[in-house]
């Protein structure tokens, strides 16, 4: 990884699951900000850049379908936090929102995993627009 730390935004109304993801993913290096409310991810997204996004399929206070419904997390990697199967007609409905990945929130490899190919996939992304550039130029 780069230089810079990657910054995730962690939203979720469980507490548990906010602390360890939290614990989890600085461990691995990266820089992590936690939320537990609708309100207070929506101050978050507002007042910064975050490079992934960790939000939870529900309650309705704080869910992936509102945050993506509204454009809140426009450029940003979304990614779904469920507590329990889903139906897959669900799942198909978050994916054609834009979520990248649907992700158990107590399985914290398969949490690490999307974390990491999602944000690989970002900067190799970014790494051809930016050669890409000059090419464009000359």
């Amino acid at each position: 990884m780069n230089d810079a730390r990657k910054r995730i935004l962690i939203s979720d109304c469980d507490v548990d699951v906010l602390i360890a993801l939290e614990h989890d993913l600085e461990d691995l290096g990266f820089d992590t900000t936690i939320a537990s409310t609708s309100e207070e991810t929506l101050r978050l997204l507002g007042q910064g850049r975050f490079d992934l996004i960790l939000v939870a399929d529900h309650p309705p206070e704080v869910n992936c379908e509102l945050l993506l419904k509204q454009r809140h997390a426009e450029g940003t990697p979304v990614v779904a936090l469920e507590n329990r199967p889903r139906h897959p007609f669900a799942e198909q409905y978050l994916l054609s929102l834009g979520v990248k990945r649907i992700v158990h929130k107590w399985e914290l490899n398969e949490v690490n995993e999307a974390v990491r190919d999602l944000l690989a996939t970002q900067a190799e992304t970014a790494l051809k627009c930016a050669v890409a550039a000059p090419a464009k130029l000359g």
